[in-house]
Formats: structure tokens, C-alpha cells, sequence
């Protein structure tokens, strides 16, 4: 073999060694490239499986506060139509449980875990329910038996309670009969004294009442041995008892006395006469009736009660003002609202229920 072939086969070679070299670059870039590509898919593959249990989590999140939302629900429906207070520190208890596992980061078992505290949330409010209606039952037993104390009668049909706000401090609730309704409070049968505080509280509870209904008064201390007297009262007493109603139907009781100045000493008859007349005059327009008292003071020039409707109370009162800035020489004392008592009330005699109209 001569020099110049062999330098040309060892080029050769050398060019064949350098191209394997160049296909294994290649085939290596390759490998990597492909390599690459499964890190990216499953880097994209974690990426979504990821997404996918964060919509899941947020879905149980969902449904959890659902459960917390139907919870909450159960404990006001306790509290609020059945009264029950026996469950209540319990059940308030198991709801900021619930509300923690709520702000936590939710997995299967918290999720899980509040799903079951709902359940037993549930399962107390339903014991609370049964209990307040077990004592509802035993209540309405025992009020039955009982002697009661008559406020006034109202137009009503149904169960209502007032609060503890009556006599004692008992609660104020209504006896209904067909459309009209007694309120009472449980009492012993007595004879209640005409002391402040009686008298007070007696006024409380109408005042009360008054804000939401048209009442006819019952006379102070009056009091029923039970509740199938005052039923019995009611249904023989039920058409006038509507009658008085339609005719006090939202109104109030307003009082005013017109007492002479102390600095004056004497007023002519005619003027004071005069005086009377137009003060009277004024205020009827804007009564539908008035009924004048007992004159018990040679300063008290008028001593008036007015029957005026709810919506025109304002007006009354202004009306006044203007009385008393027209007439400086009188004191004007303006009183109420009150209970109509001047105008129509209940008075219980060993005839039943007798009712007086003005």
C-alpha cells in the first residue's frame, strides 16, 4: 500500500469516526429533548392533578359551610320559634367547632368530620324542640288551673306572649276567643293593692299592649280563678266585648288639665268660661270624642280626657302648644297615651262580665 492511499483510508475513517460522533450528539440532544418533554408533561400532569384536588377541596369547603349554614339554621329555629334553652351552651359549642373546621384547610377527614358535627347539631336541636314542646305542653296544664290577672281585651285570635312583664313579674300572654283575646298574666286569686308599683306595672303591660293593638281596659285587680271562667266570660260577653273594640278601634286615651298660674289670683267667670270653651273647641277637632272629670281644685279650669286616633296624636300635641302659648295665664298638663278607661272598660261583678260605655 503507498503512502497516499493510506493517508486517503485514514481520512476516511477519520470522517466516518467524526459522523458516528455527530450521530451520537444528536441521538444524546434527542434523548435529552424527549427526557425533557416527559418532565414538562409531567410537570403539567401534577399542575392539573393539583387543580383538580384544589376544586375538589373547594367543593367540600362548599359543602361543609352548607352543612355549617343548615346547623345554624336548626340552633335559631330552637331558639327562636321553641324558646328551648336546654341545648343551647351545647349546641353553640358543636357550631364553633364546626366554623374552625370551616376556616381550615379542608381534607376527606376534616370535610368529613364537620359533616358529622351538623349531624349531631341536628340531632340536639331536634332534642331541644322535643323538650320545649314537652314543657309547652305541661305549661299550658298548668296555666289552665291557675288563677289569672286580667289586663284587657284586645282583637286577636292567637297564642301571643308579652314578655315577664306583668304582675310578679309573669309573663303576659293572651287567652284567645274566636277574634278577641284576653290578656292575662298567671296570679294568685287576691286582692292587689292600688300601690305605685301595682299600678305601674298594671300600665306597663297595657302600654305594651297599646303599640300593637286596640285594647278595652279592665278594671285595676281584677283577677279569674281560672282559664275556663275567662273563656266562658269572653263567650258571653263577645258581642259587646266587639262592639267596644270597633269603637276604640285604634285609638288612645289623651288627658288634659288646665290649672290657673300661681302669680294669678282671680279670673272673671265669663272670661274663664270663654277660656274653657275655646280650649275645648280647639282639641275636639282633633278627637273623635271627649269626656270632662271632676273639677277638684278652684284652679283647675278643665280636667279632659280625649279620644284621639293613633295617627293623629301628633297633631293633639301640637294643638296643645299652641293652646299654651295662647293662654300663658294656665298651666296646660298633657298626659298619655293612655288605656281608653274614659271611654269604655270591663268590670267583672258576680253577673259576669259587664262592660261600661262613655
Amino acid at each position: 500500500m503507498t503512502r497516499e492511499k493510506y493517508e486517503e483510508l485514514r481520512k476516511k475513517r477519520l470522517k466516518e469516526r467524526e459522523e458516528r460522533f455527530k450521530r451520537t450528539i444528536e441521538r444524546i440532544k434527542e434523548q435529552n429533548r424527549l427526557i425533557q418533554q416527559r418532565k414538562w408533561a409531567e410537570l403539567e400532569g401534577r399542575k392539573r392533578i393539583k387543580a383538580q384536588l384544589l376544586w375538589e377541596k373547594k367543593l367540600e369547603q362548599e359543602k361543609a359551610r352548607e352543612a355549617i349554614t343548615n346547623a345554624k339554621a336548626a340552633i335559631e329555629e330552637v331558639e327562636e320559634k321553641t324558646k328551648a334553652s336546654l341545648y343551647v351552651p351545647e349546641i353553640t359549642k358543636k357550631i364553633n367547632e364546626m366554623l374552625t373546621e370551616a376556616d381550615k384547610s379542608f381534607d376527606l377527614a376534616e370535610y368529613e368530620k364537620a359533616i358529622k358535627l351538623s349531624f349531631e347539631i341536628e340531632e340536639l336541636a331536634e332534642k331541644a324542640r322535643l323538650e320545649a314542646s314537652r314543657k309547652a305542653e305541661e305549661k299550658k296544664r298548668r296555666r289552665k288551673k291557675e288563677g289569672k290577672y286580667f289586663y284587657c281585651v284586645i282583637p286577636f285570635s292567637e297564642e301571643k306572649s308579652f314578655g315577664n312583664i306583668g304582675m310578679n313579674n309573669n309573663e303576659v300572654y293572651t287567652i284567645p276567643y274566636r277574634d278577641v283575646a284576653a290578656i292575662v298574666s298567671d296570679s294568685p286569686m287576691k286582692d292587689y293593692e292600688l300601690t305605685e308599683d301595682n299600678t305601674r306595672r298594671h300600665e306597663t303591660v297595657l302600654r305594651q299592649v297599646m303599640e300593637e293593638h286596640t285594647v278595652v281596659p279592665v278594671e285595676f285587680g281584677t283577677t279569674i280563678k281560672n282559664e275556663r271562667i275567662l273563656r266562658r266570660l269572653l263567650r258571653k260577653a263577645y258581642d259587646p266585648t266587639r262592639e267596644c273594640l270597633k269603637l276604640v278601634d285604634n285609638m288612645v286615651e289623651l288627658g288634659v288639665k288646665a290649672v290657673l298660674n300661681e302669680d294669678i289670683v282671680f279670673v272673671d267667670h265669663g272670661k274663664r268660661k270663654e277660656c274653657i270653651s275655646d280650649i275645648l273647641g280647639s282639641l275636639n277637632t282633633r278627637a273623635k270624642q271627649a269626656v270632662t272629670g271632676d273639677l277638684f281644685s278652684d284652679r283647675l279650669f278643665l280636667n279632659a280626657s280625649f279620644l284621639v286616633n293613633k295617627e293623629d296624636i301628633n297633631a293633639f300635641s301640637n294643638e296643645v302648644k299652641s293652646l299654651q302659648e295662647k293662654y300663658p295665664m294656665l298651666k296646660l298638663l298633657y298626659s298619655g297615651p293612655w288605656a281608653p278607661y274614659n271611654f269604655v272598660y270591663i268590670k267583672i261583678g258576680a253577673e259576669g262580665m259587664g262592660i261600661t260605655k262613655k
